[in-house]
């Protein structure tokens, strides 16, 4: 049985007192019988009658924080990194699957970090219960996404790992926890499975859907894949993350071009050394598909044209009567707010739409940009972007502002101020709540909430938690304001007095053509282009703003759907709905199905998820794309959005709402970026986001207000520390590192 580890196939009991213990011995010794265990040893050709388990009994250790180490890579076999997956409170959450861990990877030959993924930890099973507590509680609001362990803690956690393999002579599997600042290894064991799994990947060529990909980078949970994504032919669910299938992408585009040039153009990729040819062939096909595709969405194309900011406000009570309807699902509501429209109902009721008719500034920006460049031969090449750029009227902007408001109103009322800056956001709320100094405040933060409570971090996950749902992450955000003294009003009246300067010039320059002065023609044609391109971009972040609002609707059908099973009994654990799909939730509600025939399935899948957020998504499937930015010393190679150059220290944020400490002045290094990350880049002076492109949510709000942003800077949040001295060349999409920080272990701790 040496190359069977029996790993979480036999129960452990916690909590467990004197009188409790000759009990909780017997059932561990009949935990040898169980389903999963008796399958495990099927499936490893053990015969049953040759097995016999002893039990240990030992002092519980009360851990504040628990990990799995692993001395070579569980996924890819590599024996040259040590693996670390930790969370906060015992063990047992992480081994059963109900929380993702942050995630470590050291080199062995030089004890350096490599890799570092810090998680969103929902769930953690506490040190201590009462009789009636649940043994799974929320993991405090401050700490879900904070990190686990400090630079010291990785190397202790590594230290004693590469001990126990040394001393075991082979790679191990360790469970360790800190108790008390001390640290205890639990265990150790010889890895006997490792290797990548492989997944089902489906023939063809698929490229990562990069709108997607660039609002978060987390695998979706199977009932989001189910609700949400496979309604869309266009698109495949590999590996939890959304691809397109670049067979219809080809016929999409009039282009001569490889399989390897589409990718990088369905990826939103920039590549200078793409020279399209046009295909005449494709051209007629495409004339054929878009005449086609004129009579079924054209009205709808003319309806959204010149429409006034608000004139989607409308849906607001649209999503208002599918919520109040108990006799509508999740997928019922799916249905009315996205598909269920008639031909003469108000255009703002179909945000979906618009969404998908605004892509036109697609069009339009380049068109503009080549014009700009023949007609004036000099102009920099941003001109086209810093046209097109400004806030007016786009909602996410918007947010940013209110939120700035907020931390005024705070800022001034003293109780106000020093309870936000005093305590955890949660327990601030609860505070403020409690204050009568606090009324006002609290007043705006209702008003902030009745207009963008239903967005959130992640938000086209529909397991995020609202805003409205839980506010806290606006008081951390609120906490970051009040370092700034830098009011966003002033600051984009500045920015939008050099825009019009701007414009003022090229009409200037303009007038050197013939006609120009007495007809104004090309400069009639520049702005036309430009007001087009601007009203299209806000289209596209507005009607966002309101199907979100519709996955918001969805998200509250299935939390009482979740209410419901758990009240009967149907389901054990809050999230474990999740992991289900709408058939199987179906089953189990109308009792064709019980928790006892899900429990295995909902584990495997936790566990599957675990494992996929561990890998970065490949940028395609089925074909190989040349790598675009390769590996040099003290640079980073990215995507240039806003042009401009900026020198600073960075600050590495992997979640606005509880890692919202961003100095003004710092650059902000992130992951990717949504409209929950807006407010960071009011205090920000330049950005670096991992996964992004020009048209992402960074590019336009880092155009908007002004400021250097660099996207699609691959591997940025591994390569760059908080406290890094590094310049970011908006222009040329260069990062590069001028002074390190002395010690990371003085920022960590």
């Amino acid at each position: 049985m040496g190359d069977a580890s029996f790993a979480g196939q036999h129960d452990t009991y916690y909590y467990v007192n004197s009188e409790q213990l000759p009990l909780m011995i017997k059932k561990c010794w009949a935990s040898l019988w169980a389903e999963g265990a008796y399958s495990y040893r099927e499936s490893q050709g053990i015969e049953h009658r040759q097995v016999n388990m002893a039990v240990v009994v030992q002092e519980m250790i009360p851990s504040e924080i628990s990990g799995i180490t692993f001395t070579s890579d569980p996924l890819s076999g590599n024996e040259n990194f040590i693996v670390t997956d930790c969370s906060w409170g015992m063990g047992a959450a992480i081994v059963d699957g109900r929380v993702s861990p942050d995630h470590y990877t050291v080199d062995k030959s030089t004890g350096k970090l490599v890799t570092k993924r810090i998680a969103d930890k929902k769930f953690m099973v506490p040190s201590s219960i009462t009789d009636d507590e649940s043994r799974l509680v929320a993991v405090p609001f401050s700490l879900r996404n904070k990190e686990c362990l400090n630079t010291k803690q990785i190397e202790l956690v590594s230290h004693w790992a590469l001990k126990s393999e040394d001393y075991f002579g082979c790679p191990q599997d360790l469970e360790w926890a800190f108790s008390k600042g001390e640290y205890y290894l639990l265990q150790s064991r010889p890895i006997t499975a490792s290797g990548e799994k492989k997944d089902d990947i489906p023939k063809g060529t698929y490229v990562l859907f990069k709108p997607f990909i660039e609002n978060f980078t987390d695998p979706l949970l199977p009932l989001t894949q189910d609700l949400l994504v496979k309604l869309f032919p266009m698109m495949n669910i590999i590996q939890g993350r959304v691809y397109l299938n670049l067979k219809h992408i080809r016929l999409l585009l009039p282009f001569k071009m490889t399989e390897a040039e589409t990718a990088e153009i369905a990826y939103l990729s920039h590549n200078n050394n793409f020279k399209p040819r046009l295909s005449w062939p494709k051209i007629l096909l495409l004339i054929v598909i878009l005449y086609i595709n004129n009579l079924n969405v054209g009205v709808l194309y003319q309806r959204t044209n010149h429409m006034p900011i608000d004139f989607m406000s409308s849906f607001r009570k649209k999503f208002q009567r599918v919520v109040d309807d108990d006799n509508i699902d999740a997928p019922g509501a799916l249905e009315h707010l996205f598909f269920k429209s008639g031909f003469f109902d108000p255009v703002g009721n179909m945000p979906l739409m618009v969404n998908l008719a605004a892509p036109r500034y697609m069009l339009y920006m380049p068109i503009l940009s080549h014009l700009l460049k023949l007609w004036i031969p000099e102009i920099r090449e941003d001109a086209a972007a810093h046209l097109t750029a400004g806030s007016e009227g786009v909602f996410s902007t918007d947010m940013g502002r209110q939120i700035w408001h907020l931390s005024v109103i705070a800022k001034n009322e003293n109780d106000v101020k020093e309870i936000i800056n005093s305590n955890e956001s949660s327990l601030a709320l609860t505070l403020l709540k409690n204050n009568p100094n606090a009324k006002e405040f609290m007043l705006a933060l209702e008003g902030f909430l009745g207009t963008h409570g239903h967005r959130t971090i992640k938000e086209f996950e529909l397991n995020s938690y609202r805003w409205e749902e839980d506010p806290a992450p606006i008081i951390s955000m609120i906490r970051n304001y009040f370092q700034s003294k830098v009011d966003p009003t002033s600051s984009e009246q500045s920015i939008n007095e050099k825009r019009r300067e701007f414009a003022e010039e090229i009409k200037g320059k303009l007038k050197v053509h013939n006609l120009e002065n007495a007809t104004g023609i090309r400069w009639k044609i520049i702005k036309t282009l430009t007001d087009q391109t601007k009203y299209f971009i806000r289209l596209r972040e507005n009607s966002r703003f309101f199907h979100i609002m519709g996955f918001y609707a969805i998200r509250l059908k299935v939390l009482k759907l979740e209410k419901y099973l758990l009240s009967t009994g149907k389901l054990k654990c809050k999230d474990d709905i999740f992991y289900l799909n709408w058939e199987e939730l179906s089953k189990l509600k109308d009792g064709r199905l019980e928790w006892a025939d899900l429990e295995d399935t909902m584990r495997a899948r936790r566990m599957d998820y675990i494992r996929l957020s561990k890998i970065k998504p490949s940028k395609t499937f089925g074909i190989d794309v040349p790598k675009q930015n390769p590996f040099v010393e003290n640079q980073i190679h990215g995507q240039g959005a806003p042009p401009g150059q900026y020198e600073g220290f960075a600050r590495v944020v992997t979640d606005p709402t509880t890692d919202a400490e961003l100095h003004p002045g710092e650059i902000l290094i992130a992951p990717y970026t949504d409209p929950a990350w807006t407010p960071l880049f009011l205090t920000a002076s330049a950005a670096v986001v991992e996964v992004g492109s020009f048209l992402s949510h960074a590019g336009t709000i880092a155009r908007e207000y002004g400021m250097p942003c660099v996207v699609d800077a691959s591997d940025c949040m591994a390569r760059i520390k908080t406290g890094d001295r590094i310049h970011v060349d908006g222009s040329t999409g260069q990062i590069s590192f001028i002074v390190e920080r002395e010690t990371e272990a003085a920022v960590d701790d």
